[in-house]
């Protein structure tokens, strides 16, 4: 697993875009909250004129999401020409290419020096009542990492939902999974046609098994007598094995879309977790943070009083 640190100390996270120019891409739009104009309702509302406004073209425009809390702004489907129009506007603070990430990559309690009987463990209730939004390829809820036996109930603070789907039931979720979510509109819009569900899941079930990795390494339940295929016999945990986990599933076949990233932030926020991991990264050069969206969305979580940690060291 990638090393993790706080967003706000330092940022590897590095995007490329994938986006060509002949046509509509998709942006990320930063907009100044005090800027709305007071006939508008909401600033959904508000987004929908600008875009309205926009000098028409053979591709429709296509408002993706609306952010409200970790960003003020909306990402979008537009061509060039128009997202230089947008530069322009009043209240417009930045217009961002949606860029794509990729995901990144144990005895780590003992080489920390943690221990059952004292210490950093018990003093901290092992993480009992802290909700960690895990944003990554989704979860696999059936896995013994992810028992709740033994757990108290769901914090009060918890104010999320367990989105289900056809392979994703309700029971999936418990004390330990208390929530999970799924964002896909970046990514599909990428694509240009629906998600090939013959192939990938829409729902949070992961399909590929890094997130279901990223999860249990960060706060799996304990499980003894654990193996791979039979060799390295030991004890799996998690870093906080009385955590709870908020899967937000934001990767897919290729990759993982900002603009979906971002969404899943804000929900995250709203929900109401505590920490928020994110692993993953890109090859390239990091661009300026006031360029960085998920720098930007990462400040705006801190803001709420949410740790974020990314990973580095992978790119």
């Amino acid at each position: 697993m990638a090393i993790s640190f706080f967003f706000f100390l330092s940022l590897l996270c590095i995007p490329f875009s994938s986006s060509s120019s002949d046509g509509p891409e998709n942006f990320i739009i930063h907009v100044s909250k005090s800027h709305k104009p007071l006939l508008f309702s909401s600033h959904h509302h508000w987004y929908s004129s600008i875009l309205a406004s926009l000098p028409p073209s053979p591709h429709p425009i296509k408002l993706l999401y609306t952010y409200e809390r970790v960003i003020n702004g909306f990402s979008a489907r537009l061509t060039a020409a128009q997202a230089d129009k947008l530069r322009g506007l009043p209240g417009i603070l930045s217009v961002i290419p949606d860029q794509v990430r990729q995901i990144h990559t144990t005895r780590t309690p003992h080489f920390l020096g943690l221990s059952d009987g004292v210490g950093l463990w018990q003093n901290s209730y092992y993480g009992d009542g802290v909700i960690i939004g895990v944003l990554d390829t989704g979860i696999w809820p059936e896995r013994p990492s992810f028992t709740d036996s033994g757990l108290s109930p769901v914090p009060d603070t918890w104010k999320g939902i367990c989105e289900t789907g056809p392979d994703f039931p309700a029971s999936a979720c418990n004390r330990k999974v208390i929530g999970a979510r799924a964002f896909y509109k970046g990514y599909q819009s990428h694509l240009g046609h629906s998600i090939d569900e013959t192939k990938e899941s829409k729902s949070p079930r992961d399909t590929e098994g890094h997130g279901t990795h990223t999860a249990s390494t960060a706060a799996g339940s304990v499980v003894s007598n654990a193996s791979l295929f039979g060799f390295a016999h030991g004890e799996a945990r998690g870093m906080a094995s009385k955590a709870r986990i908020a899967a937000y599933k934001i990767c897919w076949s290729f990759g993982c879309f900002d603009s979906d990233i971002l969404a899943a932030m804000d929900q995250a926020t709203a929900d109401g977790v505590d920490v928020i991991s994110l692993s993953v990264g890109a090859t390239g050069y990091a661009p300026q943070y006031d360029h960085d969206s998920i720098a930007i969305g990462a400040f705006g979580a801190a803001a709420h009083g949410i740790v974020v940690s990314c990973s580095a060291g992978n790119s």
